[in-house]
């Protein structure tokens, strides 16, 4: 009852606040949070954004991207370094079939330097006036990443055909939907 009563003050306090101060508290949010969590970081505060190391396949490493600037929340990762230019047809297929799907986040194709990307971003006010969804959304963007991960590296090295994945992977969370149930 008193944490409810504490949050609702801090709450009341923040939406008070000049937006300006957004960006800085949010900013600040993030610090702490990930130290509490005790994940390997790097923190740059003069461009306001950390960089965070998680496994997105068994035994590889990405580096994940945290920032803050325009209003935005935004989290992004590299889902593939490099890409066969060859494959690019199919890439942007599955990019577009997964930007259909997605509720939150855009996977995106860059061609001009050869990588794909997944990129989230969410309105400042949110995790402004709820700390702990800042904790959520970076859990989000890191779950759905390994998905996204796993079929670009399906179409990569199996060149399975971009529907079939997609097709595979939407049986797959409704098998692991019936089973949480």
């Amino acid at each position: 009852m008193i944490s409810r009563i504490k949050n609702y003050f801090t709450q009341l306090y923040r939406i008070n606040l000049p937006i300006i101060s957004h960006e800085k508290l949010v900013w600040k949010d993030l610090k702490k949070m990930l130290i509490e969590a005790n994940w390997r970081h790097g923190v740059f505060e003069n461009d306001k954004y950390a960089e965070v190391y998680f496994e997105i396949s068994d035994g590889e490493l990405s580096t994940y991207y945290y920032m803050i600037y325009d209003g935005y929340f935004h989290c992004r990762v590299k889902i593939l370094e490099h890409f066969d230019s060859e494959l690019t047809t199919d890439l942007f297929v599955l990019a577009t079939h997964f930007n259909n799907l997605l509720n939150n986040g855009v996977v995106l194709v860059h061609v001009k330097n050869n990588y794909i990307e997944y990129h989230q971003k969410r309105d400042l006010l949110i995790p402004y006036l709820y700390r702990s969804e800042i904790y959520g959304q970076l859990i989000r963007h890191y779950e759905t990443s390994k998905d996204i991960f796993q079929a670009f590296r399906r179409l990569e090295r199996e060149r399975e055909a971009p529907a079939i994945i997609i097709a595979d992977l939407l049986n797959k969370l409704n098998q692991d939907k019936k089973t949480e149930s």
